[in-house]
């Protein structure tokens, strides 16, 4: 493949509304994410101002749906007290104030009937070009004691991602990311750049929808095991560090075959190259049939395909070949007396791979597979509970590993009240001389999945202390509760995780988060985020003592801030920030301090060659993270 991937045929676009036909209704949508308020004001509403205002959801899309009879609609929506037409619809007639009203009518079936009325007098035309400008602006000043007894100022950092969104209509979008960052360049901010970091190009046609993709994570099959994304422990979508394109059946198409038998299909391949002077090449392909009951009742079939090869000299050429077919059934259970549905989801999957390499003859060096089921129960009020049973096998140099996990899980949601509680108990079984460095990496990185190559594969750092062992019990717990105190919001966060080597002995490790956070104001907001870590293993030599002040790690995150806006806000904080933007997503997670943890020491680093010293490794990173004096002032603009 090579390294520049491109579309060379573009095809005439047969656009379709943006509205869209749902079980629930007719369902407008608008996007722009700066606006204040959205309404809908047509003919279905009299073209009231007011009677039907739109919901703004995290993407900066406002929509609402309602339910419309068969027949004729023109409507326009109030942006900001300002009439727009709706420039993702290609159907228009002239308002009368040389304008355009957006046009849909419904058919007696139920259906769009579409006129694609383009180039009249009066009359905007199929393509009407919006230009969005997206990104954020984020503005980090840390003061340190750097050894001495003054803080003194780092270097400050600035780092803007600017993207520029062109949307011709709902079939044809375009987004490119340009970023600056002066740490990254390692200069004055007045001397930084405009520097590339990602697109996309997203068409529709009739029958198939096209996406092209320069460092995007936008991928993610729906199997259980996730061939495609759902990378690492962070679950990353596939696509950043490749640039290649994907090609979709589009619902037309899934239609039309639905029409003829008795189940739809929708098809789906992904080209892809890494962005490295590798010749890394990666191609996957699904296709799933699904059934035509009611939406009561769905069963689902799937199969998926995936392929990574790379050069290793002229004369070798490595691979890993991996496919499984999966099974999904869901079914919905309604009474009069239930606020909502009660769900029961039934999931299972059978997937296998091969490692080789190439040359002259085929040479296979490790080979597996993968059982997995599934179940979920979704109750009407308030609960989920989950499990789940995960079997791998695999033979790496003609020894046999394997790795059974169970995993069980409930949410619970009420009114101000949430919990959730996971856990997972896995048992190993691996041959007395698998070297360290192939256990790590064939067996925790990538969860037995065989695809030792894959980038941004990370081992959380509550499992530290249970590496190696041969069986396995971590389990998380995360309360969150909200009440008002003389009308100001108060919420309390409670986050535990327990680390096990067996099922029924005491836990080598527990990790306590409180949370308090206090609305001030309005605008106005006070955070507390209080870490209490506890180590209770002598093989690595960490063995917290409270009392006589022994490993004991306790660190402290205090913060104010300001909220001129939903996406305008001020912080000063002192202490290591659990919320840090991912170098990976560019989006916010709370993971600042396992990073941070990871990065003292190098301790990610080394443990991934060498187990040997890594009970001081986490001693001398925890030292770090507790004795670390900062203030920092942050200030991000999101756009």
């Amino acid at each position: 493949m090579k390294k520049n991937i491109f579309l060379l045929t573009l095809f005439i676009l047969t656009t379709l509304s943006a509205v869209e036909i749902t079980k629930t209704g007719v369902h407008f949508s608008y996007e722009e994410s700066n606006a204040q308020s959205v309404f809908l004001a047509g003919s279905m509403n009299d073209w009231s101002t007011t009677a039907t205002p739109m919901e703004k959801d995290k993407n900066g899309i406002w929509q609402v749906t309602l339910k419309l009879d068969s027949g004729k609609y023109i409507y326009k929506f109030i942006v900001d007290g300002n009439w727009q037409f709706d420039q993702d619809n290609p159907d228009f007639e002239d308002d009368g104030y040389d304008g355009s009203n957006s046009v849909i009518e419904i058919g007696n079936n139920g259906k769009f009937v579409s006129k694609k009325t383009a180039n009249s007098d009066g009359v905007k035309s199929n393509f009407n070009p919006k230009v969005y400008f997206k990104g954020r602006y984020f503005v980090d000043n840390l003061f340190t004691k750097n050894g001495t007894d003054r803080f003194m100022l780092d270097k400050p950092e600035h780092d803007l991602n600017f993207g520029i969104k062109i949307k011709f209509n709902t079939n044809f979008e375009g987004y490119t990311v340009l970023n600056v960052n002066n740490n990254a360049e390692g200069t004055e901010m007045w001397k930084t750049h405009f520097n590339y970091k990602r697109t996309y190009l997203k068409m529709k046609t009739d029958w198939f929808n096209f996406t092209a993709f320069d460092n995007f994570g936008i991928f993610n099959f729906d199997n259980p095991l996730h061939i495609v994304g759902g990378i690492g422990d962070s679950g990353y979508d596939f696509g950043y560090g490749f640039r290649g394109f994907q090609s979709e059946t589009s619902n037309l198409f899934s239609n039309s075959i639905s029409s003829l038998l008795p189940f739809s299909l929708k098809a789906k391949i992904i080209y892809s190259d890494r962005i490295t002077d590798n010749e890394d090449d990666i191609v996957a392909m699904r296709v799933k049939l699904s059934s035509k009951n009611n939406d009561a009742e769905k069963i689902m079939f799937g199969g998926s395909t995936y392929k990574y090869t790379s050069k290793l000299s002229d004369e070798v050429i490595q691979s890993h070949d991996n496919y499984e077919i999966d099974l999904n059934y869901t079914k919905d259970f309604q009474q009069s007396t239930w606020k909502n549905t009660m769900n029961l989801e039934f999931f299972a999957e059978y997937s296998a791979f091969e490692n080789s390499d190439k040359d002259s003859i085929k040479s296979v060096w490790m080979e597996g597979d993968a059982i997995y089921l599934g179940v979920s129960l979704q109750f009407p009020a308030a609960l989920k509970v989950y499990a789940n049973y995960l079997k791998n096998d695999f033979i790496l140099n003609a020894k046999q590993t394997s790795r059974d996990r169970f995993e069980f899980g409930t949410n619970f949601e009420l009114d101000n009240f949430t919990w959730n509680l996971n856990g997972k108990f896995w048992q190993n079984t691996f041959p007395d001389d698998l070297n360290w460095s192939n256990y790590f990496t064939y067996v925790e990185k990538t969860d037995c999945n065989g695809r030792w190559f894959q980038e941004y594969s990370e081992v959380s750092f509550e499992k530290y202390t249970i590496l190696g062992y041969e069986t396995g019990f971590l389990w998380k717990s995360n309360l969150n509760y909200k009440f008002n105190v003389k009308n100001h919001q108060i919420e309390t966060i409670l986050k535990n995780k327990f680390a096990h080597h067996d099922l029924f002995t005491e836990p080598k490790f527990i990790e306590n988060i409180i949370v308090l956070k206090y609305n001030i104001s309005a605008k106005w907001k006070a955070k507390i985020d209080t870490r209490i870590p506890y180590y209770n293993d002598d093989f690595l030599g960490l063995k917290t003592n409270f009392t006589d002040k022994e490993d004991v790690f306790i660190s402290n995150y205090s913060e104010i801030s300001y909220h001129l806006s939903e996406n305008v806000w001020l912080t000063l904080g002192y202490g290591v920030n659990p919320q840090i933007i991912s170098s990976v997503t560019d989006e916010f997670s709370s993971k600042g301090r396992d990073e941070f943890l990871n990065n003292a020491s190098e301790l990610s680093t080394h443990i991934e060659s060498y187990y040997g010293g890594l009970g001081e490794n986490i001693r001398h990173a925890e030292m770090q993270l507790k004795n670390e004096q900062c203030i920092a002032l942050r200030a991000v603009v999101t756009f």
